[in-house]
């Protein structure tokens, strides 16, 4: 079977030249809305929408036992305040990280290497660990959102 093609007899276009038409006119609808989006949220907002997605971590995962943000990419799942590993369930986070911090994003976070969960560092301390003393820092500066 052979692929169909444009004859001088036969008015039905060729499936390639459908099939160009077809993903040209997509290409073309995608950019058009990109282009639009972009009109509508101003060029400072697209910037900055690129520079977050590019610095973001994945893998961060929230705990059925302790209700906590935990980083589920390494090989086990850390040490939970409720017992044993973390119990990853729901979505896969990209947590924002040295990225500046604004009025609606707070810096400061940091990933724990005893536990694999977020703790903040903005205190002079380091906070209680779950894997026992306080929270050992390590990695990016998360900055997190809030309203």
């Amino acid at each position: 079977m052979g692929f169909l093609t444009v004859r001088d007899e036969d008015p039905q276009p060729g499936r390639r030249a459908v099939l160009t038409r077809a993903l040209g006119l997509t290409a073309a609808a995608g950019l058009g809305a990109a282009a639009a989006i972009g009109a509508a949220t101003g060029p400072a907002a697209a910037t900055a929408k690129t520079a977050s997605t590019r610095a973001g971590q994945a893998d961060w995962r929230f705990c059925t036992k302790c209700y906590g943000l935990f980083f589920r990419g390494n090989p086990t799942d850390g040490a939970c305040p409720a017992g044993g590993g973390h119990d990853a369930a729901g979505y896969n986070f990209n947590v924002p990280h040295d990225v500046p911090e604004t009025p609606t994003a707070q810096h400061n976070w940091r990933f724990c290497t005893k536990c694999y969960g977020m703790f903040f560092w903005g205190y002079p301390t380091n906070g209680r660990c779950p894997a026992g003393n306080a929270h050992g820092m390590a990695g990016y500066d998360f900055v997190l959102p809030f309203l």
